[in-house]
């Protein structure tokens, strides 16, 4: 007993010592190998399943991505599915939330550490309390699943399908953690032109890929008299609603594929498009391989783009990418310091953009030439796929079952990547916990 407490001892002071990049790493690592046991089990799937293909499908689902090398629906059996289902949302989540969410239900408030944790996690606001966020992140996120399900759940059930409550659930959980998972082998091919399965699967979509930050900033909004919405929040939703408006007349003007659907699914599929790969969903209601090259470009950049910060969604984030606009538009118009919407942006937030975006360029770089290594052949649906990895989207043009052994690895990797995030990466490996300050500097900016 003595020497298993020196370990537990031991253990603890390592984990005390670890920057908080290496503890949300080492965590999402552990959800990894616990989700490749739990598939390899014999009655997790309904025939042979490699253990690659496990570790990808498994990779997938803590990273929120939606690429699968073997069916959801027939590959796995309703234990196996249920695990994809517990991976994606503890993925979404994060395990850090959950942990620190059962020591709130024990003690009032959590320990200093881990408050630390989490705000390295979150790259919360100031005026944000980590206890109380952390409450209203899981209330929303089960209140607005639940919403989802009991909708989808009578559209399923109205369209004859088998088990509705069960896809119900899975695919209501799957667009709030914008994870792409789908029971359908076409995803949701098969509704596209029902207007009560694509709104619910976008509004779920959008809440998880906003941010927790801006669910929570929304619910004071309306349930405080005189409360304003920090910039964060306000930023976010005006870049969200003026891509959807812009780039929905763009996808039905210039796609074939699309302008050839009856009037009533052609705007309805076009905005189900941007919407899945803004917020890096991943689901998909028209085959993405018969899109026109100008419509996979622009879902290309809406991938690299991504979703919010502090939310479920990947991508190098929509206030990333605003900052350098900023910092651009004060290059040519000589100013010396950016500004947005009248407020200066601080040098160490366009640092963090900067190398946001520099880091996320170089491993999407890489991984497209490490993939072309291991297939012998670089063609527009594996530098698709690469995008969608990093990305954490989940969209494909098809190449997924076609990787060769070495391609899934690299793929998997890519995935973590985009989970944890190239810049989290590298402080991981790099900074000294004295530079993590530059980290929280994301805050109101990433």
């Amino acid at each position: 007993m003595r020497s298993w407490h020196r370990l537990w001892v031991r253990v603890r002071a390592m984990f005390r010592q670890m920057k908080p990049q290496n503890i949300t790493a080492l965590g999402f690592l552990s959800y990894i190998v616990l989700g490749v046991a739990a598939l390899s089990l014999p009655f997790a799937h309904t025939g042979d399943v490699s253990l690659v293909d496990n570790l990808f499908t498994v990779t997938s689902a803590v990273s929120t991505t939606g690429l699968a090398t073997v069916s959801t629906g027939d590959g796995y059996t309703f234990f196996g599915q249920l695990t994809i289902l517990l991976l994606f949302q503890v993925g979404a989540l994060g395990y850090m939330t959950l942990s620190s969410f059962v020591l709130l239900a024990r003690k009032s408030k959590l320990p200093p550490g881990r408050e630390k944790l989490m705000a390295a996690q979150f790259t919360l606001p100031k005026e944000f309390q980590i206890a109380v966020f952390l409450k209203q992140v899981i209330v929303f996120s089960l209140v607005i699943e639940t919403l989802g399900a009991a909708i989808l759940y009578v559209e399923f059930r109205a369209a004859g399908v088998s088990d509705a409550w069960w896809h119900a659930v899975f695919h209501s959980v799957s667009a709030f953690c914008t994870a792409g998972f789908s029971l359908n082998n076409d995803s949701l091919e098969a509704y596209r032109g029902n207007v009560a399965v694509n709104v619910t699967i976008a509004v779920l979509c959008y809440c998880g890929g906003l941010g927790f930050i801006v669910l929570v900033d929304a619910w004071r909004r309306v349930t405080r008299k005189g409360y304003r919405m920090t910039i964060t929040s306000r930023l976010i939703l005006l870049i969200t609603a003026a891509l959807l408006i812009v780039l929905t007349p763009v996808f039905t003007a210039i796609d074939p594929h699309i302008a050839y659907l009856p009037p009533s699914e052609r705007w309805l599929a076009a905005a189900f498009q941007v919407m899945t790969a803004g917020t890096t969903a991943g689901f998909n209601t028209v085959p993405i391989s018969q899109l026109g090259a100008s419509t996979l470009f622009l879902i290309t950049l809406l991938m690299v783009v991504g979703a919010s910060p502090s939310g479920t969604g990947g991508g190098v984030k929509t206030t990333t990418v605003t900052a350098l606009f900023a910092m651009c538009v004060s290059t040519l118009r000589g100013q010396r310091v950016p500004t947005l919407w009248g407020s200066e942006i601080p040098t160490e937030r366009l640092h963090v953009a900067v190398s946001s975006m520099s880091l996320y360029v170089a491993t999407l770089l890489l991984g497209i030439f490490c993939v072309g290594l291991t297939q012998g052949d670089i063609t527009l649906g594996l530098f698709f796929e690469c995008a969608s990895a990093l990305g954490t989207v989940g969209l494909s043009m098809g190449d997924t079952g076609n990787l060769t052994t070495g391609s899934k690895l690299v793929v998997i990797g890519l995935m973590f990547m985009g989970r944890i995030g190239p810049l989290t990466a590298g402080y991981a490996f790099v900074a000294r916990r004295e530079t993590l300050q530059l980290a929280q500097a994301q805050a109101d900016l990433a």
